[in-house]
């Protein structure tokens, strides 16, 4: 399920949202507004029998993965 983390821009909030769609339109839960940024999630894969984590700091890709966007990440 894709579950994302946003912010919203005009109260600051922070909240998890199901999404679906490739353009969802995202409004905080708070204030109702719909100016919202989507924020890079914390993840934990197994790789290698070994608990990789991902930081919310990451710029170009996740530990213990080669791609470049964690947009094909599954």
């Amino acid at each position: 399920m894709p579950i994302f983390e946003f912010r919203c821009r005009n109260c600051n909030q922070e909240f998890e949202k199901l999404v679906f769609g490739a353009d969802p339109e995202v409004e905080c839960p708070h204030c109702g507004q719909g100016k919202v940024e989507k924020l890079m999630s914390v993840c934990t894969a197994k790789v290698g029998g070994k608990l990789t984590s991902t930081s919310s700091g990451a710029s170009s890709s996740c530990t213990g993965c080669a791609a470049t966007s964690c947009s094909t990440c599954g």
